[in-house]
C-alpha cells in the first residue's frame, strides 16, 4: 500500500547540539532502555563495565527493559567529561536506545501517512520551529507498508484543514484567527454529535472569511469585553502551582527563573496581578517581539500540525480548542512575565519559556483533562469568555 511522509524542513534540519545544549535531555529525565540495546550494550567491550553501575534492570516491558542511573546532580552515567555521550561515541548510534536515538523526534499517524515532527521540550527543537526561516517547507516522500489503520472522520479533516486555512489568512490578526477557530469549532462539535451534516462546516468556513473580509469580524472579537480578571487569575494560578508542583529535574532551574519573574508581578498590595501582567505584556513584551512579530502564529501552525488539532486527547472539538487557548495564555503570561523582569525579552528568554513550559506540560499526566475541569471551575465554559484569555 502506497502512503506518504511527510516531513516539515524544521524536522530535516535539526541536529542535537550536544554538551552545547542549555538544557540537555541527558538529565533530570526518567530515560528508559529497551531490552535489545540493553543487551547489546551489556556486552560491548567499551561499555559492559560502565553499563553495570549505569544501567538497572527494571523489566517494565521489552520496551522499558532498563532505567538510566542518574548521578547526583541528575546526569545520565554514559555521559563523559564533555558531556557526550559514550555509548554514542564508543558503539555509534545504532546502540542507543529508542528513546535516546529518536528524541526529540515525534510522529503521528493520519489515515496511514506519516507526520514527523518535533518536541518543543527540546531548546534547538524550539529554535528551528519558532525563529528559523522557512521551517515550515513541507516535503512529501512516497513510502510502502501494509498498518491497517482508522481512517480520520469527515469532520475532523474538514476542522484541521479549515483551521490551518484561517491560520494562514495573513489579513487576520491573531485573535481574529483564534475567534474564527474557536466559532468553528462549535460547529465541529455539532456534526461530529450528528446535529449538522458536515457540510456545515464548510458553509460556517466561507461565513467567517466573508466575516473576516467585511471587518465583521473584528467588530465580534471588540465586542468581547467580559472582565474575567478573577476567573484569569485563578486559571493562571492554579495551573502555574500544578506545573510548580513535583516538576522534572530537567529544566527546574530555568522555570524556577520564570517562578521568580511571575512572583514580583503583583499589585501594590503585594499580590499577584493579572492586571500588572496584562500591562507587563503591553509595555514590555510587545515592543520586544516586534522583530518576531510571527511568534505566535508560526507557534499555532506548529500546534494544529504537531498535535492533528482537533484530534487532541480524545478530547471534543469545544476543549481541544479551549486547551489551546490555555497553552496559548500560559505562554503569553511568561513571556510577559520575563519581559517585565528583565525590561527585554531576548531570544534565549523566548525559547527558555516555550521550551520549559512545553517540559513541564508533557511530564504532567492528564494535563488536558485537568486544563477542561479547571477551566469549568473558572467559569471558562463558554466562547466569549475563554477568548478573553486572549487579552
Amino acid at each position: 500500500m502506497e502512503k506518504s511522509l511527510v516531513r516539515p524542513s524544521f524536522v530535516t534540519n535539526f541536529n542535537c547540539i550536544g554538551s552545547e545544549c542549555e538544557d540537555s535531555c541527558c538529565y533530570g529525565w526518567n530515560i528508559y532502555v529497551d531490552k535489545q540495546s540493553y543487551k547489546k550494550t551489556m556486552a560491548h567491550p567499551e561499555l559492559k563495565d560502565l553499563a553495570k553501575t549505569a544501567l538497572k534492570k527494571v523489566k517494565k516491558g521489552d520496551s522499558s527493559w532498563a532505567k538510566a542511573v542518574l548521578g547526583e546532580k541528575g546526569a545520565c552515567g554514559f555521559l563523559d567529561n564533555n558531556q557526550l555521550c559514550q555509548i554514542h561515541a564508543k558503539a555509534g548510534e545504532s546502540l542507543l536506545s529508542h528513546t535516546c536515538k529518536t528524541y526529540p523526534r515525534m510522529s503521528h499517524m493520519k489515515d496511514g501517512d506519516r507526520y514527523e515532527s518535533l518536541s518543543l521540550s527540546c531548546p534547538e527543537a524550539a529554535r528551528k520551529i519558532l525563529l528559523q526561516p522557512n521551517a515550515f517547507h513541507f516535503e512529501r516522500m512516497a513510502v510502502t507498508h501494509n498498518n491497517q489503520f482508522e481512517a480520520t472522520p469527515l469532520w475532523a479533516q474538514k476542522a484541521h484543514d479549515c483551521s490551518i486555512q484561517l491560520l494562514l489568512n495573513s489579513q487576520l490578526e491573531i485573535s481574529h484567527t483564534l475567534t474564527a477557530i474557536g466559532i468553528l469549532m462549535k460547529t465541529v462539535e455539532a456534526v461530529k454529535q450528528l446535529k449538522q451534516n458536515s457540510s456545515s462546516i464548510d458553509a460556517m468556513f466561507q461565513q467567517l472569511v466573508a466575516l473576516a473580509d467585511s471587518g465583521e469580524l473584528k467588530q465580534q472579537v471588540e465586542s468581547f469585553n467580559q472582565d474575567t480578571d478573577l476567573q484569569k487569575k485563578h486559571a493562571f494560578t492554579s495551573l502555574h502551582l500544578w506545573l510548580n508542583t513535583n516538576k522534572p529535574v530537567r529544566g527546574r532551574l530555568r522555570f524556577e527563573q520564570i517562578n521568580q519573574a511571575v512572583s514580583r508581578i503583583v499589585d501594590e498590595e503585594g499580590n499577584f496581578s493579572v492586571k500588572q501582567l496584562d500591562n507587563a505584556w503591553q509595555q514590555h513584551a510587545q515592543p520586544a517581539l516586534e522583530k518576531h512579530a510571527d511568534l505566535f502564529n508560526r507557534y499555532l501552525f506548529y500546534y494544529l500540525y504537531h498535535t492533528n488539532f482537533p484530534l487532541v486527547d480524545k478530547l471534543s472539538p469545544t476543549e481541544a480548542f479551549r486547551v489551546m487557548m490555555v497553552d496559548y495564555f500560559m505562554l503569553r503570561c511568561y513571556l510577559a512575565a520575563i519581559a517585565a523582569d528583565k525590561q527585554a525579552l531576548t531570544e534565549h528568554d523566548i525559547i527558555m519559556c516555550f521550551q520549559v513550559y512545553h517540559t513541564s506540560r508533557q511530564h504532567k499526566a492528564n494535563f488536558s483533562k485537568y486544563v477542561v475541569v479547571l477551566l469549568n471551575k473558572c467559569g471558562f465554559d463558554e466562547l466569549p469568555a475563554i477568548l478573553t484569555l486572549m487579552a
